[in-house]
């Protein structure tokens, strides 16, 4: 395999200018992927259809990722055709929800980072010059799933704080009213 840097860039460089989102065949591009990868390509390389996709970020996502896994001088390894497609019809569709709009992936260097980072976790996939320690780091560094769960974890635990305060304070003031009653 090569540097992250070699993939990320070509997430970033895809052509989109070459590509009509609205009628392109999801089944066809992956079907020219994997008969280029491996020379097979007499059936569809997945379970199930994925031209029933209407949302066009997510179609721009595989067309991202197509891209990705077409080039010639990517030297990815082969990988598990039923996991990729799990990680298609799972991962990428909530990683479209994060971040709704495909241009940013294309656009953002960090995030086309964590798109090619994310397929290379889900394909248990190192780059070149990169320990997995290394690797599972910077990805849940830049992962805006775990970035998201994060702030939720903070969001809770600062309610909580609030509530302990106001107990506090309620069980306080409650004590005060009690002591003044008696006297």
């Amino acid at each position: 395999m090569l540097e992250i840097r070699y993939y990320s860039k070509q997430v970033l460089n895809t052509p989109f200018h070459q590509v009509d989102l609205a009628s392109v065949s999801l089944d066809a591009l992956w079907f020219d992927v994997f008969f280029l990868r491996l020379g097979q390509g007499k059936t569809s390389p997945f379970p199930k259809s994925l031209d029933s996709i209407s949302n066009l970020h997510l179609k721009a996502l595989h067309v991202i990722l197509a891209n990705l896994l077409y080039d010639k001088d990517s030297q990815i390894p082969e990988f598990p055709k039923e996991t990729f497609f799990n990680y298609l019809t799972n991962t990428l569709p909530k990683l479209c929800e994060i971040v709704p709009d495909y241009t940013t992936w294309t656009t953002d260097a960090e995030r086309a980072e964590e798109l090619v980072r994310s397929v290379f976790h889900t394909l248990n996939l190192t780059p070149k010059n990169e320990t997995k320690e290394y690797f599972n780091d910077r990805y849940r560094s830049i992962d805006s799933r775990e970035r998201i769960r994060i702030l939720d974890e903070t969001k809770k635990a600062q309610e909580r704080a609030k509530e302990i305060l106001r107990q506090l304070k309620q069980k306080e003031e409650e004590e005060a009213a009690s002591k003044y009653n008696r006297e």
